[in-house]
């Protein structure tokens, strides 16, 4: 199965970051929009919630990774190859032109691996999934449409 076809049907399609063929600026508008909207309402009661995954692709937990990739039916040899990938995983250091001792990476995507934006969406989408079916979180409505996020991602 080709990457595309793994992330159409796996990450929703309001996410955009790292997403082949759609356009980060499209969420960045929708944002905009939002804005300008609420701007425009007399009840001013509304809460716009922005959260900055600074250092994220640094943070990610390997289980909580694989843990999501096995729940949403990533399996087999697709599976194996990432947990190969991620399984205890160390680095080394030089100091003054000598190797330090090997230390384990317990978080943290591959730097440079074509692979890295698809599990920082796979695990983003662990939360807005979670913001989506949640009943007491409401979105704001534009027309006929209610927006409830606008995630999107930029390296």
């Amino acid at each position: 199965m080709e990457y595309r076809n793994i992330s159409k049907k796996i990450i929703h399609h309001d996410q955009v970051g790292f997403i082949s063929g759609a356009q980060v600026w499209f969420n960045i508008r929708k944002s905009i929009t939002v804005i300008h909207h609420i701007n425009k309402l007399k009840n001013k009661n509304h809460v716009i919630i922005s959260i900055d995954a600074e250092k994220a692709f640094d943070k990610k937990q390997h289980p909580f990774i694989m843990k999501t990739l096995n729940k949403i039916g990533i399996e087999g040899n697709y599976l194996n190859i990432i947990k190969a990938m991620y399984d205890r995983p160390s680095a080394n250091m030089m100091l003054n032109g000598e190797k330090l001792k090997a230390f384990p990476l317990t978080s943290g995507t591959r730097q440079g691996s074509p692979l890295s934006p698809l599990l920082f969406n796979v695990t983003l989408e662990v939360l807005a999934s979670a913001i989506r079916q949640n009943k007491d979180i409401k979105g704001i409505q534009i027309g006929n449409k209610e927006v409830k996020m606008s995630p999107f991602a930029m390296t």
